[in-house]
C-alpha cells in the first residue's frame, strides 16, 4: 500500500532536477546536476541546494550525528555571511574542502554516490528524494552538501550570490529558532521559509531540545 501511494504521488509530480555527487579515488569528487524542465533560473539552483541541505541535516540527525549537524550549520553560517553582504558586492568564493578535489569526469566504476531528485507538484510545491551510501556518513553527508554548494556558487551569476547567502542564512535561522532539523516536516517547511519573506520568530523559551 505504501508503494502504491508513493506511485500515486509521483504521478502528480514532475521531476525538476537530479543531483549526483560522486566520490572517487585519490580524494576526487564530481558533482553533477541534470535539469529536466528547461534552462534553470537562479532560484531553481538555490531551491535545489536548500532542499538538499535540509535532507543532509535530517540524515545526520537520524544517525544521531547532531554534533556534526551543528558544526555544519555553523560552517554554513560563515559561508552565507560572505555571500550575503548588503553593504558590498557579492563575489565568487572557494569553500575549503580539505583534501577533496573537484573534478568533472567520473572515471571509475561504482563510485560512492549520493543522489537526490527534486520534484515539483501541480500547486508549485517541491520535495526532494535522497539516497546515499552507508559508511562514514558523518564525513560524506556534509561533504556532499559542501561540494554541491561550491558547484552552485560556480554556476550562479555573481549578482545572485547574495540571494543564495540569504537563503542559507534563513534556513539556518529556521533551525536555530524551530530546533527541528530532526523532524521530517523540516524537509519542506525549512526550504519554503528560507526562500520566502515570512518572519521566523523566536522559539518557545520553555522548549527543551532533545
Amino acid at each position: 500500500m505504501k508503494r502504491f501511494f508513493g506511485f500515486w504521488r509521483r504521478e502528480r509530480e514532475t521531476l525538476q532536477c537530479q543531483v549526483r555527487i560522486y566520490f572517487l579515488a585519490d580524494d576526487l569528487v564530481v558533482p553533477q546536476v541534470q535539469w529536466h524542465l528547461g534552462q534553470p533560473q537562479a532560484e531553481d539552483w538555490i531551491r535545489c541546494l536548500l532542499f538538499y541541505y535540509a535532507h543532509i541535516m535530517f540524515e545526520l540527525a537520524e544517525l544521531n550525528e547532531t554534533r556534526v549537524a551543528r558544526e555544519l550549520l555553523e560552517f554554513v553560517s560563515r559561508v552565507s555571511k560572505r555571500l550575503h553582504q548588503p553593504a558590498g558586492e557579492p563575489e565568487k568564493i572557494t569553500i575549503p574542502l580539505g583534501k577533496l578535489r573537484l573534478g568533472t569526469e567520473v572515471s571509475q566504476p561504482n563510485p560512492r554516490t549520493y543522489q537526490a531528485a527534486l520534484y515539483v507538484n501541480r500547486q508549485g510545491g517541491h520535495r526532494l528524494d535522497f539516497n546515499g551510501m552507508l559508511g562514514k556518513e558523518k564525513f560524506y553527508l556534509p561533504a556532499s552538501f559542501l561540494v554541491l554548494l561550491q558547484h552552485v556558487i560556480n554556476r550562479l551569476p555573481t549578482e545572485h550570490l547574495g540571494r543564495l547567502g540569504r537563503g542559507l542564512q534563513r534556513l539556518n535561522e529556521y533551525y536555530r529558532y524551530k530546533r527541528d532539523f530532526w523532524d521530517s516536516a523540516a524537509l519542506t517547511e525549512g526550504p519554503r521559509l528560507a526562500l520566502g519573506n515570512e518572519t521566523i520568530s523566536e522559539p518557545d523559551p520553555d522548549y527543551e531540545a532533545p
